[in-house]
Formats: structure tokens, sequence, C-alpha cells
């Protein structure tokens, strides 16, 4: 009965870390990374409906 409670707790990590699951610190930076990167060149066009020129 041990034996199979241990065998049945080692498939599940097993399983588990083969699945991906977890994801690894350098993994998560280079997504974060991407996701800022692809923030920064999506510019949105200035509003100017409310521009009424330069003054000083």
């Amino acid at each position: 009965m041990k034996r199979t409670v241990i065998g049945a707790m080692l498939l599940a990590i097993t399983a588990l870390t083969l699945s991906g699951c977890w994801e690894s610190e350098a993994d998560k930076k280079a997504k974060e990374q991407q996701e800022a990167s692809e923030k920064f060149w999506n510019i949105t066009p200035p509003d100017r409906s409310k521009d009424k020129g330069f003054k000083p």
C-alpha cells in the first residue's frame, strides 16, 4: 500500500514536470520582455480633438 501511494505521487510529479506546468525563470523573463517590447512599439496616434496649439 505504501509503495503504491509513493509510486502514484512520483508519477503525478513526473507528469506535471514534463507537461510544463512550471516555467523556468528564464522563460518568464523572456516572455515579459517580449510583451513589453510589443507594447512599446504599439503607439496610438495622438488625440488632436482637444489640441489648441502652442501657447507660451
